[in-house]
């Protein structure tokens, strides 16, 4: 069940490239077989790159900047859209270079609503809200650059290409652009920036509202490296935030 949620979304190359890895991970075992841990290895493996070995180097205050700004990531979805699921959470950096991952597994859905978008917006923005949130605005991290353009380009597509934006209306800008309109670019610039620092502010008031569970989480993923579900689920309900 698990590994048929996480993988919903793979091509079929992609689920023959899992399957390999696990096979590898599993003989390096030395089972005869392969296992739940091996299908969990190949798949952070694939998603987010092989986990980085060699972890001595890595300061101390860097590893607390990528456990709250994951910790957020974790926080916010739980608490603004429920109907997700945080298979895992970790700040083990990867070999791609990634600090630390949140697992975020959306329901299978064969079209996205507008809704699914702009959540999918504030989480993005979550990790960054909670760097600033603890750190103080001048220690923002570059972290959060690969959050910052997967953001920009959903809420481009949404008021470029898909009509969701009030004030744009149901035109599509990229026809408008090709039919020479050029002197619409501003405004649409305008309007990708105020949404944007809409959904922030709400990101950043929820943690801010939150920030003993945003501690709690990130305290645990310092000491644990890698939270499951059940950890997440369990801090939650410590609070009387679960469900």
């Amino acid at each position: 069940g698990k590994v048929a949620q996480q993988t919903a979304y793979f091509s079929g190359a992609k689920l023959e490239n899992l399957l390999n890895e696990a096979a590898i991970f599993a003989a390096k075992r030395g089972g005869g077989y392969i296992a739940e841990e091996d299908m969990d290895k190949a798949f952070y493996t694939i998603v987010a790159g092989a986990e980085k070995k060699d972890r001595s180097a890595i300061a101390e205050r860097d590893r607390k900047v990528t456990a709250y700004h994951e910790a957020g990531h974790a926080l916010i979805t739980r608490l603004m859209v429920p109907e997700n699921r945080v298979s895992r959470i970790t700040i083990i950096p990867s070999t791609k270079g990634a600090g630390g991952f949140s697992m975020n597994i959306p329901p299978d859905r064969m079209y996205y609503r507008k809704k699914d978008m702009e959540n999918s917006i504030r989480i993005g923005l979550a990790g960054r809200a909670a760097e600033e949130l603890i750190f103080g605005e001048e220690n923002i991290t570059t972290g959060a650059s690969n959050d910052l353009e997967k953001a920009t380009e959903t809420i481009l597509n949404m008021v470029r290409r898909f009509g969701m934006n009030s004030k744009s209306g149901l035109l599509n800008y990229d026809v408008l652009y090709q039919n020479g309109m050029q002197q619409v670019q501003d405004e649409i610039l305008q309007e990708c920036k105020n949404a944007m620092n809409q959904f922030y502010r709400e990101v950043r008031m929820l943690l801010q509202e939150n920030r003993r569970i945003l501690a709690a989480i990130a305290e645990n993923l310092l000491a644990r490296e890698t939270l499951e579900e059940r950890d997440l689920d369990a801090i939650l309900r410590k609070y009387g935030k679960a469900g």
